[in-house]
């Protein structure tokens, strides 16, 4: 049993010392380039073609868009001494009854309840031109295996800057409606 244990820590030892690395070691591939992505010029083109009959529509394509819809209550109040609350809502007037009389100033209070069912579809439509020089940009970033390229070139991080601004064109639909 004592040449068994003896061995083990032996054996432990030796794998041990040989699984740290020296400073010089050149580490992880991590931040190595990537390869572009084995797709051709022609096979991004045929893509990007295949995509335009679906997304345009006569001299426009349609290339970011949403669809928000929702449905919910709000419910404001305000409290003042005046004449009303400037609310479209209902007014519980405190102390003396308000007499539409416009220099009247009695305390008031107001409530105001809206009930909001909406859809909101927007979309941002731009040339076939915008369209296919876009999507050229965006298929060039993504590697064959789906993922991500590591480093972006100026250019390309001009486009996702110019897509991300399209992004919150159509962005705004959702917020307004709420």
């Amino acid at each position: 049993m004592k040449l068994k244990s003896l061995m083990a820590i032996l054996a432990a030892l030796c794998v041990n010392s040989t699984a740290f690395a020296d400073e010089f070691d050149g580490g992880s591939g991590e931040f190595d380039p990537k390869p572009l992505p084995n797709y051709t010029e022609a096979e991004i083109q045929k893509k990007i073609a295949q995509e335009m009959e679906i997304a345009c529509s006569g001299n426009l394509c349609r290339i970011v868009g949403t669809d928000s819809s929702g449905e919910g209550w709000t419910v404001s109040f305000n409290v003042g001494y005046g004449n009303g609350n400037g609310n479209s809502g209902t007014s519980i007037y405190i102390g003396d009854k308000y007499n539409n009389n416009p220099n009247d100033t009695t305390w008031n209070a107001g409530i105001t309840v809206t009930y909001k069912n909406y859809h909101c579809q927007s979309n941002l439509r731009v040339t076939p031109a915008v369209y296919r020089f876009v999507n050229t940009y965006m298929y060039n970033m993504v590697n064959s295996d789906g993922s991500t390229k590591r480093n972006f070139s100026p250019a390309d991080q001009t486009v996702i800057l110019f897509y991300t601004t399209m992004l919150n064109k159509v962005d705004s639909c959702a917020n307004a409606a709420k």
